[in-house]
C-alpha cells in the first residue's frame, strides 16, 4: 500500500465583537435572548476572573456554522483595546428547540502547550469499495495531539483512495508525518473489509484485536440493529 497522504489544517482565527454582560439571573438572561436577540457567554481561565459577555445570536451562529467550533476566537470586548484569544470549551443547547443558549470559552496563551482532540476526516472512496465491493469501516474519528496554542489544528484529512480490500490505516502511519500526535500508534483508523466476511468472522476478528476490537464490535452491533438482524 502506498504511503498515507494526510493534510493538517490549522484552526482559523475569527474576530468577534462582544459586550460585557451584566444580566446574570435566569429571567434577565431569558429576556436577553428573547427581546434583544443576544446570547450569553463566559470566558475564563489562566487564573483570571471569568468575564460574562453577550453577543448577537446571528453573529455567533454564523461563526460556529463555518467551522468556528474548532476556531481560535479573538474576542474584541467593547471598550477594551486588547483582543483576548479563546477557544470554545462548551456550547449549551435548548433541550427542545436545539438552539444555542450559552457558550463557554477558554482563554489561551499563544505560547502555551495544549492537549487537544482533533477530528479525522477521510478524503476519497477506497478502490476496494469502489471496484471491489468492500466496506469501509472507520473506527477512530478523533486524534489526541499535543500542540502549541498558536498552531492548533482544526482537522486532519486522510486520503483513503488507494485502500484495497484488507488494507488499514493505523495511527502510527500518521505519527510518522506529525510527531504531535499522542494517540496509541497501534490503533486502527480505517479499514476496508471484505464483502465476504460473515458475522462470525467479524466477531472473531474483533476478539483478536482486544481493546481496539471493541470499536469494531460496537460498529457491528449498530449495523445489525440497522439491518434488523
Amino acid at each position: 500500500m502506498p504511503a498515507v497522504q494526510m493534510k493538517v489544517y490549522q484552526r482559523e482565527e475569527i474576530e468577534l465583537q462582544v459586550s460585557e454582560r451584566s444580566e446574570k439571573g435566569k429571567g434577565d438572561v431569558g429576556r436577553l435572548r428573547r427581546d434583544q436577540g443576544m446570547l450569553p457567554g463566559v470566558v475564563y481561565g489562566h487564573n483570571q476572573e471569568p468575564v460574562c459577555f453577550k453577543i448577537p445570536k446571528r453573529t455567533l451562529e454564523r461563526a460556529l456554522g463555518h467551522g468556528g467550533a474548532d476556531a481560535v476566537f479573538l474576542l474584541n470586548m467593547e471598550g477594551s483595546k486588547d483582543l483576548e484569544r479563546a477557544v470554545v470549551r462548551e456550547i449549551q443547547y435548548h433541550k427542545v428547540m436545539d438552539e444555542i443558549v450559552h457558550v463557554d470559552m477558554l482563554r489561551i496563551d499563544p505560547t502555551e502547550t495544549l492537549r487537544v482532540e482533533v477530528p479525522i476526516v477521510t478524503e476519497g472512496i477506497p478502490a476496494g469499495v469502489h471496484t471491489g465491493g468492500g466496506a469501509l469501516q472507520q473506527t477512530l474519528t478523533r486524534l489526541e495531539m499535543i500542540c502549541v496554542a498558536s498552531e492548533l489544528p482544526s482537522r486532519i484529512e486522510v486520503d483513503i483512495t488507494d485502500l484495497e480490500i484488507g488494507d488499514s490505516i493505523h495511527v502510527a502511519e500518521l505519527l510518522e508525518q506529525d510527531e504531535r500526535i499522542n494517540t496509541d500508534p497501534s490503533v486502527t483508523i480505517v479499514s476496508v473489509l471484505s464483502p465476504r466476511l460473515t458475522i462470525d468472522e467479524e466477531l472473531e476478528l474483533a476478539a483478536e484485536e482486544g481493546v481496539e476490537g471493541e470499536a469494531r464490535l460496537s460498529a457491528l452491533a449498530a449495523q445489525l440493529v440497522e439491518d434488523g438482524q
